[in-house]
Order: structure tokens, then C-alpha cells, then sequence
């Protein structure tokens, strides 16, 4: 499963992006955080992972959600120091 933000050879900032490539980009990583959602949703249910995990899951991709929503990242990693 791939993480959104954790491409270390990917050096390029929103802000050279056009509006369009923009709006393409953050669709992109909506739709990865949301299939990394569905597969922790599957694996909760499947009692894969516990629901204390499932709750920190899927607050971490509301964050990282509101941060690619405002435009204001760079694809770069953002939570290494956990």
C-alpha cells in the first residue's frame, strides 16, 4: 500500500504547478488516502486491526486531507519523527 507524501525523490512544490495540474494532483491523493481508508474500513471489519488503530487512521488521512485540500504541502515526507 502506498503512502501519499513519502515520494523522497519528488522534489516539486505545488506552487509551479498550474491550477488545473493542481486540482488533477490533489484528486489523485484524495482518491489514495481514500482507497488507504477503505482498506483499513475492510481490515477493521475483517478484525484485522483494532478500532483504536482504525480511529488513528483515519484521523491521520482527515489531516493529511485538509492539508493537500488548502494546497499549502510539498510531496515531501511530512510525519517521519513518528
Amino acid at each position: 500500500m502506498s503512502h501519499h507524501h513519502h515520494d523522497h525523490d519528488h522534489e516539486v512544490t505545488t506552487r509551479e504547478l498550474t491550477a488545473d495540474e493542481l486540482a488533477t494532483e490533489q484528486e489523485q491523493i484524495a482518491r489514495e488516502i481514500g482507497s488507504e481508508l477503505t482498506e483499513a474500513f475492510v481490515g477493521y471489519v475483517l478484525g484485522q486491526i483494532d478500532f483504536e488503530d482504525l480511529t488513528f487512521g483515519v484521523f491521520d488521512a482527515m489531516s493529511d486531507l485538509s492539508v493537500v485540500a488548502s494546497g499549502e504541502y510539498e510531496l515531501e515526507p511530512l510525519d517521519d519523527e513518528e
